[in-house]
């Protein structure tokens, strides 16, 4: 008499991962950030809103989501996760402009911004009060950069202050 013995693989779903996207970023396959060898082929929990293991920030909300490798029986199914992380996008607001006179008073720079800035930001070229109020006596016409860093992968935001400074008028001496 014979008997034939065999021994199933037990299921590779690999090794817990991270996932960190913008808010903006595109869609992109879960089993990328699984470590190890995982096992192609298994499922998501909770699904995805692709139907897949493909993760879109713009549809799908950050948390942990389980990898489900099913076994040959009677191997039990084998599971590990991914925890997504979605970084909001940066907004420095939007470009803005002023003229002013040599003997204007100081303007917060952050004020001409449009578009609902985030504070936090920095100013390049910096400014001679260390923040981003342009004082017309000490700082010299131009184009002032404001930027918020963003939280990787996002890129950092940027918007301009443009700021004219116009001499003060002449009107010459009094003639006799």
């Amino acid at each position: 008499a014979s008997v034939t013995v065999t021994v199933n693989p037990i299921p590779n779903p690999g090794t817990t991962g991270t996932a960190e996207f913008c808010a903006n970023s595109p869609a992109d396959d879960l089993f990328n950030y699984l470590g190890g060898t995982p096992e192609a082929g298994g499922t998501w929990s909770p699904p995805l809103t692709s139907g897949t293991g493909v993760f879109d920030p713009a549809q799908d909300t950050a948390g942990v989501y389980t990898y489900t490798v099913n076994g040959i029986a009677p191997c039990t199914p084998q599971s590990t996760t991914v925890t997504v992380t979605i970084n909001p996008i940066p907004n420095a607001g939007s470009n803005g402009s002023i003229t002013l006179c040599e003997t204007s008073a100081s303007v917060d720079l952050f004020t001409l911004l449009g578009n609902n800035p985030e504070t936090g930001g920095s100013w390049s070229p910096p400014l001679a009060s260390g923040t981003g109020v342009f004082d017309p006596s000490q700082d010299a016409a131009g184009t002032y950069t404001y930027t918020i860093t963003g939280t990787p992968p996002c890129a950092d935001s940027s918007a301009s202050v443009t700021v004219t400074v116009n001499p003060i008028p002449n009107p010459g001496t009094t003639g006799t």
